[in-house]
């Protein structure tokens, strides 16, 4: 029966197709099921891993902190110089000279974290404070120095509570000795009095990611109690610190999972009553445990709109199904027929500009059968493998390149071909024996129900001569730029040296010397005394200066910390000096993917940038962030200064421009990476630089 003799008889009833209908409904119900249940699979298990990822962050800043605290301390325990100054002021010896002498080193001991510095001695009385420690301190620190000058060790305490302030601190108590004639003499105490608003609490504030419930809650048990103690302040409940305590038998709150040594993701109820997602993790070194949580209801609110979204979709399918399968049934074979007919007279159309191309292409084009037999070409075929026509329809694809194993993976090839199409390269060979690298690009095409290969093939020759020399070119400007940096580097070393040995030692015998000869003076010649004070003030800023260049020159916590505890203190020392204020996101771990000779480098820039903004930017504020993308390491350093025009700058005539600019941009250059600089008058600046680097250059990369 012909397709017009079909459409003379009535229809039957569509049974098929309402069979089939009824099972794409069903199929698109339950795929759209399946797909929500995945899909709220995989965005809980998404917001578990940031959960775990956020508190491990937090620990190990916490970590660090309390690493960064117990090293200040070590700083003066293992300091005999100042205990023996503390012992001859406390036995009255050079009073004056010796008590300016320890307030200048507790002023330089005092940084931000520490809300005071006590110096007590034996009995426990305080001596010096900087600034003066509150009266409802005084005893609180007397305790906590003692107990430091009983174990002779460094005391580090817990989060205690001032009731009088409602204030939450934590102490450091440091033993000051030295050894005389082999026996350790303790001569007193320094208390360092901690505000953990100065970062600690911070720390615990500050959430990475956007969120309206996220929370970072860190308890310890409380003693002689079986409840956990609160410690920091939290988004939801006022007056935290230390006052907020639940009891043990509390399962359901994830602190006391935590406390309790479950550790993970967990599910419960936070202290407020609220369903929570949490990551318990515990602070080693430390009676203290964390949670990172947030509300379920936070997490449920996407699903819920990705439930509604799904459910809209998959009815509207099925409604789409049934007006599909209406169309069919109404329309019939009349329609199918008639598409038939028009595609036909699109494969002839096309088939008719395929072959013009085909003849008139400037590529090698082939077509091969199943068999990958050759069975056309076109004539820049014949003339790049010096072929006739029936010479090279007689042979197979692999007959034409240089290494015959490669057709082994022809399944392979054949799959990828038929669901996305093959780019690769290869080495053909010529009549004559002669090779040439080529790029070939696969497909396959189908042509009245039979399937062929098509291969359009262009030789590269050129384009790998010209690879081959700009890698070598490349290779030797890296060499070249290396050596240049190495050079400079070791003349800075050197530099250093010899501030420090011998223009430091100089100066340091110069000052010796000249407060020997204000000693010598009659107290009645306050002239000559206030003379050498002021020129003992002047040459402790000298011998300052010079220990700060030569620290600049020869950066040694770069080779004994690290390239991120470097830029902490390269900030830190800039910050104290010029009064402005930075913040840097994640800087632990650039070490690990870049080379000590990029490390210095990226120094010496990060150094001149500072420069910069100090003499011309008037600013208040830096903000330094490091990322990784792929090789490269991308540094961004935005301030909030007066900015300025860069192309006015780098308009002006080169006497009148200064060095700083032309200095970053040609040692990021000679680096390899690239600087870019945007800034306006009156809205700051932000300067990017990145820096690519090449894993397995690591280990080779010295000094």
């Amino acid at each position: 029966m012909t397709p017009d003799q079909k459409l003379l008889y009535p229809r039957k009833t569509p049974w098929v197709l309402a069979l089939i209908f009824s099972m794409l409904s069903v199929g698109i119900l339950v795929l759209g099921y399946v797909y929500y249940k995945n899909h709220v699979s995989l965005f809980l298990r998404d917001k578990e891993g940031e959960l775990k990822t956020i508190a491990d962050m937090k620990v190990n800043q916490i970590m660090e902190w309390r690493l960064e605290r117990m090293h200040d301390a070590k700083l003066v325990f293992e300091d005999p110089i100042f205990a023996s100054h503390v012992q001859d002021w406390f036995d009255g010896k050079g009073e004056a000279d010796l008590r300016e002498l320890i307030l200048l080193r507790l002023a330089g001991l005092k940084q931000d974290f520490y809300e005071a510095l006590v110096l007590v001695d034996p009995q426990g009385v305080s001596r010096l404070s900087v600034p003066e420690l509150p009266p409802e301190l005084s005893e609180l620190a007397k305790t906590i120095c003692l107990e430091a000058l009983a174990t002779g060790e460094i005391v580090f305490t817990d989060f205690y509570l001032i009731a009088k302030t409602n204030k939450t601190y934590l102490s450091l108590a440091i033993p000051l000795h030295f050894s005389k004639q082999g026996k350790r003499i303790t001569v007193g105490a320094l208390l360092y009095q901690i505000d953990p608003n100065h970062f600690l609490y911070p720390i615990l504030r500050s959430w990475p990611t956007p969120s309206k419930s996220a929370e970072l809650v860190m308890i310890r048990k409380a003693s002689q109690e079986n409840k956990i103690v609160f410690l920091n302040e939290l988004r939801f409940w006022e007056g935290a610190p230390l006052t907020l305590r639940r009891s043990l038998t509390e399962a359901q709150l994830p602190s006391v999972m935590a406390a309790l040594g479950k550790e993970g993701i967990v599910r419960g109820i936070d202290y407020r009553g609220v369903p929570v997602l949490a990551a318990n993790r515990t602070i080693p070194d430390s009676p203290w445990f964390l949670t990172a949580k947030v509300d379920m209801d936070e997490l449920q609110g996407p699903l819920r709109k990705w439930f509604a979204i799904i459910s809209f979709l998959g009815f509207t399918l099925v409604a789409l199904a049934g007006l599909a399968i209406a169309f069919v049934w109404r329309h019939g074979d009349a329609q199918f027929y008639k598409r038939q007919y028009a595609l036909e007279s699109e494969r002839r159309a096309l088939a008719q500009r395929c072959e013009y191309l085909t003849k008139s292409a400037n590529d090698i084009i082939l077509i091969m059968d199943q068999d990958w037999k050759i069975i056309e070409a076109n004539d820049r075929a014949l003339a790049a493998y010096g072929l006739e026509r029936d010479e090279l329809y007689s042979r197979r694809i692999w007959d034409l390149f240089a290494d015959t194993r490669w057709y082994i993976t022809m399944d392979t090839m054949v799959e990828v071909e038929g669901r996305e199409g093959l780019r690769f390269e290869a080495v053909n060979r010529r009549q004559d024996g002669t090779t040439f690298p080529v790029e070939i690009s696969s497909s396959l095409m189908e042509i009245e129900g039979n399937r062929f290969h098509l291969y359009i093939v262009r030789d590269v020759t050129e384009r790998k001569q010209r690879e081959t020399a700009l890698q070598e070119s490349e290779q030797q400007l890296r060499f070249l730029s290396s050596r240049l940096l190495t050079s400079e580097e070791n003349e800075r070393r050197r530099i250093s040296k010899e501030l420090h040995d011998e223009l430091g030692q100089a100066l340091m015998v110069l000052r010796f010397q000249v407060n020997a000869l204000k000693s010598k003076l009659p107290k009645n010649r306050k002239t000559l005394i206030e003379s050498c004070d002021s020129m003992l003030g002047y040459l402790d800023e000298i011998i300052e200066n010079v220990r700060r260049l030569s620290r600049a020159l020869s950066p040694l916590a770069l080779k004994e910390f690290g390239l991120a505890a470097a830029i902490k203190k390269l900030f830190s020392e800039f910050e104290a000096y010029y009064d402005i204020k930075w913040d840097a996101g994640q800087l632990e771990g650039i070490a690990d993917f870049l080379p000590l000779l990029l490390q210095i480098n990226i120094y010496r820039v990060l150094q001149e940038v500072l420069t910069n903004i100090a003499k011309h930017g008037e600013a208040d504020k830096i903000i330094f962030e490091v990322e990784k993308q792929d090789h490269q390491a991308i540094f961004n350093i935005e301030d909030n200064g007066k900015g300025f025009d860069p192309r006015e700058v780098m308009n002006r005539d080169i006497r009148d421009r200064g060095s700083g600019l032309g200095t970053m941009r040609e040692r990021v250059q000679m680096m390899g990476g690239s600087l870019t600089i945007a800034s306006q008058p009156g809205s700051g600046t932000k300067l990017v630089f990145n820096i690519p680097f090449d894993k397995r250059s690591e280990g080779s990369a010295t000094v």
